[in-house]
């Protein structure tokens, strides 16, 4: 069984997630922008993770574009967003408006807490932030907006790295 990691990042939270996840499965790890029709032929399952911007996943073009390609594939799915696991209404939303019914369908999801250090975003992206946290109402959400954050863990990878070695296991013993 060979696998590929396709990821797409920002600022570097979903660069991480992906480079750790190969280092600990030994597969091959590629940006959206420099995976090939080719490279998604030649494996057998697809690790892919995206950040989110905006409530958009950077991925979501790179998802329509090659659904004939991923659609035969065992997929599992990454998103690195500051949604908490507690609001699964906003992350469901999250799939919704941006991967293809077909994909959500068969691929195993994992959502994953990132990062924003405010010093390392564009001077756009700290305008966009404070203008998002002067209108947020809820003022403990308020003051997180405004804080630095950096959940990015090796052990936040620890149920989907399972997951796949579960199905990796399962295709070697069949």
């Amino acid at each position: 069984m060979k696998g590929l990691i396709v990821y797409s990042s920002k600022y570097g939270a979903t660069r991480q997630y992906a480079q750790w996840i190969a280092e600990e499965l030994e597969i091959t790890v590629l940006t959206s922008d420099a995976a090939t029709a080719e490279d998604l032929v030649k494996y057998d399952f697809l690790v892919v993770g995206s950040s989110v911007y905006m409530g958009k996943l950077l991925i979501t073009e790179w998802l329509k574009k090659n659904i004939s390609r991923l659609q035969n594939k065992k997929l599992f799915l990454f998103v690195v967003c500051g949604t908490p696991s507690s609001e699964k209404e906003k992350q469901q939303r999250i799939l919704d408006e941006n991967v293809p019914a077909l994909l959500r369908q068969m691929s195993h999801t994992f959502f994953l807490p990132g990062r924003l250090i405010k010093k390392e975003l564009s001077w756009t992206d700290r305008l966009l932030v404070k203008i998002g946290a002067k209108m947020e109402k809820d003022p403990i959400r308020k003051k997180a907006m405004l804080e630095d954050i950096d959940a990015v863990k090796s052990e936040n990878l620890d149920e989907l790295i399972k997951a796949i070695q579960s199905f990796f296991s399962k295709q070697v013993v069949a």
